[in-house]
């Protein structure tokens, strides 16, 4: 992966600035949706006529649209906006920038750095998750800057060969009600190819941690076809709304599952309200009007044109009464994670 070479460290504070500065506008503007593709993937196939969920998921190509960006959707509309508005100030630099990949929750970090070759065994990597990276180089040292909005992460993330300034360091990701999310990112000491994202979550005193590795060997090219598609079977479906700092507004978030019908809300009113609500009492010919008052107020957070929340709840609601098409769905989802359970 080639590197974008830099003058000294004031210039690549500068650039990290004006990169941030577009990542929290991205975040502002862009919901992260991992519904829409959802309501998209059974309308598809639907329409298709086939009756074997697993053989339209191996041939059906995820659209990438602004209406439903999930990390690919909104890492790749990140690229191109600091292709396009950078270049005058880094002639090229979007030559330089590209997405990378993200395994999640690895067991054995020296384990999995040290067997490259699983690289090219595709098959048994989930790779489920993106990020937009750029390799730097200033004053004889090297770096790699990422940028997380699928993670709501609302700053440049610098990993430091060094672990110098303005190496990144530990920093509070988020910080609601009894949680606290912490993030920390470094090179891996068994493979430079590989950055480990450390996660520690302390919630009512108890704190959970995991790891996470991001692969900056080369880019990621496979990104709508690989990820994006192992993202229409999660079992976990959202639709949220960010602050230029990368804080939840407003949004829904469900479970798919056999019988499911329960989702939850929550939006700003007099501070955060989250309200857990039924799919089947969106269905019903006369619908409560405070229910429908309330999903009113988080359509407007969502910045979601008139009642589209309400037809979102609606579409999601019937696709769960759809015992087959939810059945086999969690089946493909379970397949992949005991295909990459080795990780």
């Amino acid at each position: 992966m080639p590197t974008f070479q830099l003058g000294d460290i004031r210039e690549y504070e500068s650039l990290a600035c004006e990169i941030e500065m577009h990542v929290r506008k991205l975040l502002e503007e862009h919901n992260y949706d991992t519904v829409g593709n959802f309501l998209a993937f059974y309308d598809a196939f639907k329409k298709s006529g086939c009756a074997n969920v697993l053989e339209f998921f191996r041939m059906y190509t995820p659209p990438i649209t602004p209406d439903h960006y999930t990390c690919v959707g909104l890492a790749l509309e990140l690229w191109h906006r600091l292709g396009i508005q950078l270049e005058s100030k880094y002639p090229g630099i979007g030559d330089y920038l590209c997405v990378v990949s993200c395994e999640e929750d690895i067991d054995s970090t020296p384990m999995y750095t040290a067997q490259s070759h699983r690289l090219e065994s595709t098959y048994k990597l989930e790779k489920e998750h993106v990020l937009l990276c750029l390799k730097v180089q200033f004053s004889g040292r090297t770096g790699v800057l990422l940028c997380d909005p699928g993670y709501h992460v609302s700053r440049v993330i610098t990993i430091m060969n060094d672990n110098n300034y303005p190496h990144t360091g530990w920093y509070i990701q988020a910080e609601d009600d009894d949680v606290c999310k912490e993030y920390c990112y470094h090179l891996s000491s068994t493979n430079p190819n590989f950055v480990e994202w450390d996660e520690r979550t302390t919630r009512k005193g108890k704190q959970e941690c995991f790891t996470g590795l991001i692969y900056v060997g080369r880019p990621y090219q496979t990104a709508v076809d690989v990820t994006e598609r192992r993202n229409l079977v999660y079992c976990f479906r959202s639709l949220l709304s960010r602050d230029q700092k990368g804080n939840l507004i407003a949004g829904i978030y469900f479970k798919v599952k056999k019988n499911g019908d329960e989702f939850t809300m929550f939006f700003q009113s007099m501070g955060k309200q989250r309200i857990k609500m039924k799919f089947s009492d969106f269905l019903q010919a006369e619908i409560n009007k405070e229910q429908l008052d309330k999903l009113s107020v988080c359509n407007d957070q969502l910045n979601l044109p008139k009642n589209k929340l309400l037809s979102i709840v609606q579409q999601a609601g019937q696709i769960l009464r759809d015992e087959e098409f939810i059945q086999q769905t969690l089946d493909i989802d379970r397949c992949i994670n005991l295909v990459s359970a080795d990780n």
